[in-house]
């Protein structure tokens, strides 16, 4: 279960896997995944790197709020 379902359908629209993800904001899988779950949170740079990889990856402008589900 993801606390993150936008950052999920953008993982699979471009078929991001965790361990491309881990790698590209400098964290383990097991770290990302605690953090994809809610038992941590992410830092903001953590985001920003989420975001750019993923903006990279699909060519298409990415938002940290739809992303991060933040109001």
């Amino acid at each position: 279960f993801s606390m993150y379902p936008n950052l999920e359908a953008e993982k699979s629209r471009t078929r991001t896997t965790d361990k491309e993800l881990a790698e590209a904001s400098c964290m383990s899988v097991r770290t990302l995944y605690s953090k994809l779950t809610g038992e941590r949170e992410f830092t903001i740079a953590e985001a920003w790197l989420i975001c750019a990889y993923l903006e990279k990856k699909s060519g298409r402008a990415q938002s940290l709020k739809h992303l991060f589900n933040i109001n």
